[in-house]
């Protein structure tokens, strides 16, 4: 039986850089595959009656699918407000980073959330049941 060779501090580090690297592109994988099937999910939620639309947002451009055409200035700028807001609130009252903000109206109710770098944000009336809305987007 002949002695193990002890590593080098050069093999161990190259060693930990390789599993370091596996477990960044298993996350990167998890990641694409979670983003892939969210333009299935927003079309089935779309479906639902009670959903005005949405608007998904990347930091190069925007899916906007909303019932009303002309208002979508408004809901544009009423969906980054409200992501502005909750993360204020959530800064202010060091609550942590934010996963999803509901904001509920007289007659409708908007829930932005991230999903991976996109922010997503979904119109739909008041009486929606917005946890269902959320739970079809989870993985």
């Amino acid at each position: 039986m002949t002695p193990k060779k002890k590593k080098s501090e050069k093999e161990e580090s190259k060693e930990e850089s390789e599993k370091k690297e596996d477990k960044e592109a298993s996350s990167n994988k998890k990641a694409e595959r979670k983003t892939a099937r969210l333009p299935e999910k927003l079309k089935d939620i779309k479906s639902n009656e009670g959903i005005i639309g949405y608007i998904l947002r990347t930091k190069d451009s925007a899916s906007i699918d909303l019932k009303d055409p002309k208002k979508i200035i408004d809901y544009a700028l009423l969906s980054s407000k409200s992501f502005e807001a909750g993360e204020a609130l959530s800064k202010t009252f060091e609550l942590g980073e934010t996963q999803n903000v509901l904001l509920t109206g007289k007659a409708a109710k908007i829930l932005s959330l991230k999903v991976e770098d996109q922010r997503l944000s979904i119109f739909m009336e008041k009486d929606m049941d917005h946890e269902r809305i959320y739970q079809a987007l989870s993985p």
